[in-house]
């Protein structure tokens, strides 16, 4: 590989600063540059901005600081990138500088989704994606001393807020397209173990239901949704996706995806020296092997880490995504990996599922928690394509990355019928409640009274 000496990041979150701190280590001659947005400082761990907007976590404890950086001789450019010169390998800032590279890591992250409605504009209308969001969510709840809020979503970052706000005595309702919550990571029948709960902890779910306008006068005062009924609130906090920042690379005539900007299977867009991760661009489902987006802190890491090594020539491919998950609600932990039973109906994959209940701890312990799994299994390969948990226990959320490990790994009913878990009467349930193993064998039941052939 012919020697090259500059590398150019746009972007300092998880993919753009992982990629820029891993190459820097990997070879510490190389010249390297960070353009981020003139606001940014550090490095943001971006799952702490629900913690931060409620008051639960300073934003200095979120933050590793510039040094990070440049302690390892990075350098940091706080003016928006707004050209790249492809032919010229040149990035230009906002003040006109412009600076060279060998080789480009573009992380430009995603924007919130704002649906086009009425009133969206009004003052104590958010979303909340940095900590500049976040805080500014806290300003609002102690200057205005709310006691209402909506919440315009109920996928992760919607249910993290109404646990976190209602912790804090705000009156929430979370309004939901959608016929039950998570419905991006769970199945109906495993999100009505929450759902239940989260009433019973005072959260109102509005389900099936659209806002179709948002009034006040000089601030929000009320929502009305799609079944004519008005909510009047406080505050109200959209989250309802994020769109990919693709302008700078659509710009440049980078090749674009039907979701995000497209790459290889090493990060590398349609330019061989420009290299991309994180939520930008579109990845490739593991079961389905069809574009998925991925915008979860993980995948952003991992792709840095990646970007990084092939920069320098090691050729390593991204796996195709599995998206494992996990969040909270008070006492429920919830967790998803692969896709969901009703994801696979849709994709016109026949499924086999099996729902497995057990408990945190071996049965004679007095402080054991119940838990449920459910494994969802492609019924022609007989191979694990997923599984979901809700745990009244933290420990058994980690299962899922077993799980999503034995996606990964292809394995099969009868590969997971003979799962062997450390077991410790303290931090696991009886091994002959293991239930992995134990729904792995209710679906090899199944096949055998069907009169399946068994693959091995």
């Amino acid at each position: 590989m012919e020697k090259f000496k500059k590398v150019v990041a746009i972007g300092c979150s998880g993919c753009g600063a992982l990629a820029a701190l891993s190459v820097k280590k990997l070879d510490p001659s190389l010249d390297v540059t960070i353009i981020r947005e003139s606001e940014e400082k550090g490095l943001l761990t971006r799952c702490a901005t629900p913690y931060i907007c409620c008051g639960n976590v300073m934003v200095d404890s979120s933050y590793k600081d510039d040094s990070v950086f440049t302690e390892k001789g990075i350098k940091l450019v706080n003016v928006r990138a707004v050209g790249i010169d492809r032919g010229a390998k040149v990035v230009t800032t906002a003040d006109g500088s412009t600076y060279s590279y060998d080789k480009l890591i573009l992380a430009t992250g995603a924007k919130p989704v704002i649906p086009p409605v009425s009133g969206v504009n009004l003052p104590g209308v958010f979303t909340l994606r940095t900590s500049g969001d976040a805080v500014d969510i806290l300003n609002w709840i102690n200057s205005r001393r709310v006691r209402s809020v909506v919440l315009l979503g109920a996928g992760a970052i919607g249910i993290e807020k109404a646990y976190l706000l209602s912790r804090q005595g705000i009156k929430a309702t979370v309004v939901e397209m959608h016929g039950h919550i998570m419905p991006n990571i769970l199945d109906a029948d495993m999100s009505e173990e929450v759902q239940t709960y989260m009433e019973e902890k005072g959260i109102q779910l509005r389900l099936n239901q659209k806002v179709v306008a948002i009034k006040g006068k000089d601030k929000v005062e009320s929502v009305t949704l799609a079944s004519g009924q008005e909510i009047k609130t406080d505050m109200l906090v959209i989250s309802v996706g994020a769109r990919c920042n693709i302008e700078l690379a659509e710009k440049a005539g980078l090749e674009q995806g039907g979701l995000g900007l497209k790459v290889n299977d090493y990060l590398q867009t349609s330019d061989p020296d420009i290299y991309a991760g994180g939520d930008l661009i579109e990845y490739q489902s593991h079961v389905t092997g069809k574009p998925v987006l991925g915008q979860l802190r993980p995948n952003a890491v991992i792709g840095g880490r990646v970007i990084a090594k092939n920069i320098l020539d090691h050729k390593l491919k991204f796996p195709p995504l599995i998206n494992s998950f996990c969040t909270k609600f008070y006492d429920k932990s919830i967790a998803g990996a692969g896709i969901a039973e009703s994801e696979a109906e849709k994709e016109g994959i026949e499924v086999i599922t099996a729902k497995q209940r057990s408990i945190s701890k071996h049965s004679m312990m007095r402080e054991r928690r119940p838990y449920v799994i459910k494994l969802v299994f492609d019924k022609q390969s007989q191979k694990l394509i997923g599984g979901q948990i809700v745990s009244d226990a933290e420990c058994p959320v980690r299962y899922i990355d077993v799980i999503a490990l034995a996606v990964r790994c292809g394995l099969k009913v009868l590969d997971l019928t003979t799962l062997r878990c450390a077991g410790q009467p303290e931090l696991s349930p009886d091994p002959g409640k293991e239930p992995i193993a134990l729904a792995a064998e209710s679906v090899f039941e199944k096949l055998v009274t069907m009169g399946s052939a068994l693959n091995i």
